[in-house]
Protein backbone atom coordinates (compact mmCIF):
# COMPACT_ATOMS: atom_id res chain seq x y z
CA UNK A 1 0.00 0.00 0.00
CA UNK A 2 3.36 2.48 -0.43
CA UNK A 3 2.40 5.47 0.08
CA UNK A 4 -0.33 5.41 2.81
CA UNK A 5 2.89 5.06 5.53
CA UNK A 6 3.08 8.72 5.40
CA UNK A 7 -1.62 8.93 6.34
CA UNK A 8 -2.72 9.09 9.58
CA UNK A 9 -5.33 7.94 11.18
CA UNK A 10 -7.34 8.96 14.82
CA UNK A 11 -9.11 6.26 16.21
CA UNK A 12 -11.74 6.32 18.95
CA UNK A 13 -12.95 3.20 20.30
CA UNK A 14 -13.41 2.45 24.41
CA UNK A 15 -13.42 -1.44 23.95
CA UNK A 16 -9.87 -2.03 24.84
CA UNK A 17 -9.36 -4.76 22.60
CA UNK A 18 -11.23 -3.89 19.90
CA UNK A 19 -9.16 -0.32 19.30
CA UNK A 20 -6.04 -2.31 20.06
CA UNK A 21 -7.21 -4.86 17.10
CA UNK A 22 -7.92 -1.99 14.65
CA UNK A 23 -4.80 0.30 15.44
CA UNK A 24 -3.01 -3.40 14.85
CA UNK A 25 -4.45 -3.35 11.14
CA UNK A 26 -3.99 -0.06 10.63
CA UNK A 27 -0.49 0.16 11.35
CA UNK A 28 0.10 -3.24 9.16
CA UNK A 29 -1.15 -1.57 6.18
CA UNK A 30 1.54 1.25 6.66
CA UNK A 31 -1.18 4.10 8.10
CA UNK A 32 0.36 6.26 11.11
CA UNK A 33 -2.03 5.91 13.98
CA UNK A 34 -1.64 9.25 15.68
CA UNK A 35 -4.08 8.17 19.05
CA UNK A 36 -6.27 5.83 19.76
CA UNK A 37 -9.34 8.03 21.91
CA UNK A 38 -11.61 6.35 24.06
CA UNK A 39 -13.91 9.19 25.04
CA UNK A 40 -15.96 11.97 22.67
CA UNK A 41 -14.37 14.52 25.60
CA UNK A 42 -11.05 13.53 24.73
CA UNK A 43 -11.39 13.28 20.76
CA UNK A 44 -12.81 16.52 20.67
CA UNK A 45 -9.59 18.38 22.58
CA UNK A 46 -7.82 16.27 20.50
CA UNK A 47 -9.08 17.66 16.96
CA UNK A 48 -8.35 21.22 18.86
CA UNK A 49 -4.91 20.61 17.73
CA UNK A 50 -4.49 17.93 14.92
CA UNK A 51 -5.61 17.13 11.87
CA UNK A 52 -5.46 13.47 10.53
CA UNK A 53 -6.48 12.34 7.22
CA UNK A 54 -8.91 9.90 8.70
CA UNK A 55 -10.51 8.74 11.21
CA UNK A 56 -12.15 5.62 12.86
CA UNK A 57 -14.70 5.83 15.00
CA UNK A 58 -17.26 4.12 16.68
CA UNK A 59 -20.81 5.50 17.67
CA UNK A 60 -20.95 5.35 21.08
CA UNK A 61 -17.99 5.79 23.66
CA UNK A 62 -17.02 6.06 27.09
CA UNK A 63 -19.14 9.41 27.42
CA UNK A 64 -22.21 8.96 24.74
CA UNK A 65 -23.04 8.87 21.10
CA UNK A 66 -20.31 11.12 19.18
CA UNK A 67 -21.97 12.93 16.60
CA UNK A 68 -20.70 15.92 17.63
CA UNK A 69 -17.04 14.34 16.62
CA UNK A 70 -18.81 13.14 13.51
CA UNK A 71 -19.67 16.77 12.27
CA UNK A 72 -16.66 18.22 13.16
CA UNK A 73 -14.85 15.86 11.37
CA UNK A 74 -17.24 16.39 8.81
CA UNK A 75 -17.18 20.52 8.65
CA UNK A 76 -12.86 19.58 8.67
CA UNK A 77 -12.99 17.74 5.38
CA UNK A 78 -11.50 14.71 7.24
CA UNK A 79 -12.85 11.19 6.29
CA UNK A 80 -14.18 8.65 8.74
CA UNK A 81 -15.11 5.16 9.11
CA UNK A 82 -18.09 4.15 11.01
CA UNK A 83 -16.51 0.86 12.89
CA UNK A 84 -20.26 -0.37 14.64
CA UNK A 85 -21.75 -3.10 15.89
CA UNK A 86 -25.12 -1.70 14.88
CA UNK A 87 -26.82 -1.40 11.50
CA UNK A 88 -27.48 3.18 10.62
CA UNK A 89 -30.61 3.04 11.62
CA UNK A 90 -32.34 6.47 11.41
CA UNK A 91 -34.65 6.26 14.25
CA UNK A 92 -31.43 6.44 16.50
CA UNK A 93 -28.48 7.82 14.72
CA UNK A 94 -27.91 11.37 13.27
CA UNK A 95 -27.94 11.63 9.35
CA UNK A 96 -24.08 12.88 10.27
CA UNK A 97 -22.74 9.35 10.12
CA UNK A 98 -24.37 8.38 6.57
CA UNK A 99 -21.73 10.63 5.50
CA UNK A 100 -18.73 8.10 6.88
CA UNK A 101 -18.09 5.00 5.30
CA UNK A 102 -19.69 2.38 7.41
CA UNK A 103 -17.86 -1.06 8.28
CA UNK A 104 -19.84 -3.45 10.96
CA UNK A 105 -18.53 -4.88 13.58
CA UNK A 106 -16.98 -7.46 13.65
CA UNK A 107 -14.84 -6.92 10.72
CA UNK A 108 -13.22 -9.56 9.00
CA UNK A 109 -8.74 -9.19 8.78
CA UNK A 110 -7.98 -5.97 6.87
CA UNK A 111 -11.92 -4.35 6.68
CA UNK A 112 -11.07 -1.17 8.39
CA UNK A 113 -8.25 -0.53 7.11
CA UNK A 114 -9.65 -1.09 3.47
CA UNK A 115 -12.11 1.33 4.41
CA UNK A 116 -9.61 3.58 5.55
CA UNK A 117 -7.84 3.22 2.12
CA UNK A 118 -11.12 3.91 0.19
CA UNK A 119 -11.67 7.27 1.99
CA UNK A 120 -8.51 8.48 1.11
CA UNK A 121 -8.74 7.69 -2.60
CA UNK A 122 -11.88 8.52 -2.54
CA UNK A 123 -10.96 11.90 -1.47
CA UNK A 124 -7.84 12.19 -3.69
CA UNK A 125 -10.72 11.36 -6.72
CA UNK A 126 -12.78 14.16 -5.42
Amino acid sequence: MGSQSVLSVVVLEDEALIALDVEQSLCDAGFNVLAVLSSCSEALEWLQSNSPDVAVLDIELNDGNCEAVARLLYERNIAFVVHSGSAFDPRYYDPIFQKGTWVSKPAGDGDVANAVAACVRGRSAA
